[in-house]
């Protein structure tokens, strides 16, 4: 699967009322000049988010959520938390990668690598990080559990623009502040990566969003599963 993200890093930090967790670089998609990310609706139609992962698993858990005017947002929730938004999904990336790969198709895989990585650590998100690499000679943004060596087909989140692919590191940075900074952040776009590649850890992300003065308003992510495309 290939994603572009702007903050996972972000992900982590991006609820003022979650507790700290472990996540790495993750793309978003983006204009030139991406707006401000809008503040996720609570909503009451389970329909409106989408969670993934194992019914039984009951730790931190990731959904999309719509935002409306064809924009998602893959949000977070840790146990008795509330949900924390990590990436917002927009139109512009989607002309770039197809209609295969709309928001709400890029929200949905994204969401469901996440909660695999999450669940494969145990639960651990500091053991859950974001980070980029070169699959298939494309960079990309992916998240990485206990269990994998780097960036794979597998644990890819999405590929960057080329704008963006030149600058990895630059991108992940940018989800770490979107996290801190909930609406106040801009959104990320999109995948390539260095020798040194700059990791974000999901409770880092987590934390600095908790400790963010600006309330954000965050919808209740729901425990039933949907089904989701497949990268």
């Amino acid at each position: 699967m290939k994603f572009s993200a702007t903050v996972l890093a972000t992900f982590i930090a991006v609820s003022a009322g979650w507790h700290p967790s472990v996540v790495r670089a993750v793309p978003v998609e983006s204009g030139d000049n991406p707006p401000n990310p809008p503040t996720i609706p609570a909503s009451d139609n389970p329909s409106d988010s989408e969670p993934t992962g194992d019914e039984s698993y009951n730790g931190t858990k990731f959904a999309c959520v719509s935002q409306g005017n064809g924009k998602w947002a893959t949000v977070g929730q840790r146990p008795g938390g509330q949900p924390i938004p990590v990436i917002i999904w927009t139109q512009s990336a989607s002309k770039y990668f197809g209609s295969q790969f709309a928001p709400e198709n890029r929200c949905q895989i994204v969401t469901r690598k996440f909660n695999t990585a999450v669940q494969e650590s145990g639960g651990r998100l500091q053991d859950v990080l974001l980070t980029s690499g070169n699959v298939n000679g494309q960079v990309v943004i992916c998240v990485i559990s206990d269990r994998d060596n780097g960036c794979q087909d597998k644990n890819t989140l999405f590929t960057l623009k080329p704008e963006n692919a030149k600058n990895p590191d630059k991108v992940l940075s940018q989800l770490l502040e979107i996290s801190k900074k909930g609406s106040e952040g801009g959104v990320i776009t999109e995948t390539r990566s260095s020798r040194q590649r700059v990791t974000v850890k999901l409770s880092d992300v987590l934390a600095a969003r908790r400790s963010s003065s600006s309330p954000v308003k965050r919808p209740k992510v729901q425990n039933n599963r949907r089904n989701q495309p497949g990268l």
